[in-house]
């Protein structure tokens, strides 16, 4: 049987953009328009193999995971990640060694879902990272594009924005946004004014009216909503608290959200001399990109990845390590392949991997900047 995944509606997207058909004609669309044109080329390939197409994106998820544990473990503590099974070299970190095989296997289950839906979010949270590289090489018109084309494909990179004000790293954010005109005027181009201001249009009323309570939005949004309105996020189930309207939770959830993002830019402050500092920062915002996006599926929670890896390998001897082990261990063992599909909609439903996923990137804002014995 022909597996489609998350990566059919990229090959429709494309081919519907190469056809100059209205895109948003496939209902998998949810795209900004930029990402139907970058996404030509994928039905190109299709046309000439359906499974030797996706056997590639496969792989190139297994080798872009890969590469996000050797830049974290690298960028951080100057450990490099080789292929062998165990080594004797003090500056290296083998495939049977805690400090890969633990990460990997906590976030196995966040692994799975990019790889069983054929996802692009592995691919987007390394070229982040790969953006981070260049402006540090003082490539800083290079990285704006790449951050650019990330958010011009799926708009939730857009959190780096506020990042790059905060950290006054103005020269990066300018050529960020001159990334963006160019996306945009690309837009233009290849489909003329009048398609791009209607499919502008339909992008910006869906993001207006997308937000959705259920439990398949793993969003705080979406928790929120299911905890203080009578709104049922999975099979009539509710544990709401009060019955305010869904626009009143809304204002609840920003309210956190802007509560989050004072706590986080405290610590940021009083660690703005540690090493690594800007590094951290970056992974830790990135880490926030599931929890704060009106709109999170489960695969969007790989973005949490970096941050578990360095934070792991920062707590490998402290009993601190369960605060990051026990989160983890929820959203693993809260997955279908333990529980059942049933059971395991429920827990999505009250958040398990939400608040989780919510609990560590705040330990990480106050943990991961502070030494510990090696």
């Amino acid at each position: 049987m022909q597996r489609e995944g998350d990566f059919g509606g990229y090959v429709e997207a494309g081919k519907l953009a190469w056809n100059q058909v209205y895109i948003y004609s496939a209902h998998r669309n949810t795209w900004p328009p930029f990402m139907s044109i970058i996404t030509i080329p994928l039905y190109w390939l299709d046309a000439i193999s359906f499974f030797g197409l996706r056997f590639i994106w496969l792989v190139g998820i297994v080798i872009a995971y890969w590469h996000i544990f050797k830049w974290t473990l690298f960028t951080f503590f100057q450990q490099k990640l080789v292929l062998k099974l165990k080594t004797t070299e003090t500056n290296q970190i083998a495939l049977t060694d805690a400090a890969f095989l633990a990460p990997f296997l906590l976030t196995f289950r966040i692994f799975i879902e990019e790889v069983s839906n054929l996802q692009v979010n592995v691919y987007l949270l390394w070229l982040c990272l790969l953006a981070f590289d260049l402006a540090q090489k003082n490539r800083t018109f290079l990285s704006g594009i790449v951050l650019a084309s990330l958010m011009a494909t799926k708009v939730y990179p857009i959190i780096i924005l506020p990042f790059l004000v905060f950290k006054k790293k103005f020269r990066w954010l300018l050529f960020t946004l001159v990334g963006l005109a160019i996306t945009h005027l690309s837009v233009l181009a290849f489909f003329g004014l009048d398609k791009t201001s209607l499919y502008v249009e339909w992008y910006v009323k869906q993001v207006a009216l997308g937000f959705d309570c259920n439990h398949f939005n793993q969003s705080l949004w979406s928790w929120v909503c299911g905890l203080f309105s009578h709104t049922s996020r999975f099979n009539e189930f509710f544990f709401n608290l009060t019955s305010l309207d869904v626009s009143q939770t809304k204002l609840i959830s920003l309210s956190i959200i802007g509560l989050a993002a004072i706590y986080v830019a405290y610590h940021f402050i009083q660690n703005k001399k540690a090493e690594h500092q800007l590094a951290y920062q970056y992974i830790i915002s990135l880490s926030f990109i599931p929890v704060f996006s009106p709109l999170a599926w489960k695969c969007y929670f790989v973005f949490l990845v970096p941050v578990v890896i360095a934070l792991f390998y920062q707590l490998r001897n402290s009993n601190k390590k369960f605060f990051l082990v026990i989160p983890l261990l929820l959203i693993t063992f809260s997955s279908e392949l333990f529980i059942g599909n049933t059971l395991s909609d429920y827990t999505e439903s009250l958040g398990f991997i939400t608040l989780s996923s919510f609990f560590i990137s705040l330990f990480a804002t106050t943990e991961i900047f502070r030494k510990h014995t090696p």
